[in-house]
């Protein structure tokens, strides 16, 4: 007497979730890079230049700008692409810690003089509380990442149908 057959692995659709796959999620993420790239390294390095050329200098530099804003970016990709994994959590506190150090490091620089060029007049502005209210966020995504991963530790689909609904 045979055997009887395994059941089927119930489908995706059947647990409650579709996760799209990796082909999709990646191209969904580069597309989302182009406006983060305007956003975040192109305009702000765009307006430095500028400034610059006006004779107008800012504490912080293209470089610090353009570096930054690429790690932002790629790791903002990388959670979108890795969602659906387990590695989703790990990289979401990442993402937020590196956005969090990179608003430390703007605070770092406030107060700022602003001399005009050829004049003797100044204005300082002073902008850190603002900053500091802004680290809200990336602390949140923290605490929010700590979360998802200790989730997915216990029950690795238990937020795909949330997620991913079918």
């Amino acid at each position: 007497m045979s055997a009887p057959a395994p059941a089927p692995r119930p489908t995706d659709e059947a647990l409650g979730y579709h996760i799209p796959s990796l082909g999709y999620r990646i191209l969904v993420a580069g597309l989302r890079l182009i406006p983060a790239f305007f956003l975040l390294v192109a305009l702000p390095a765009a307006a430095l230049t500028f400034l610059s050329s006006q004779g107008i200098s800012l504490p912080i530099s293209v470089f610090a700008v353009t570096a930054w804003g690429i790690a932002l970016i790629a790791l903002g990709a990388a959670r979108y692409v890795l969602k659906p994994t387990r590695a989703y959590g790990p990289v979401s506190i990442l993402a937020s810690l590196v956005a969090l150090l990179y608003l430390f490091y703007l605070v770092s620089l406030s107060p700022y003089r602003l001399v005009l060029p050829g004049g003797t007049a100044s204005v300082v502005a002073g902008y850190a509380l603002f900053l500091e209210l802004l680290m809200i966020l990336p602390a949140i995504g923290i605490v929010v990442g700590i979360l998802v991963t200790i989730e997915d530790a216990r029950s690795r689909t238990e937020r795909l149908p949330f997620d991913f609904p079918a």
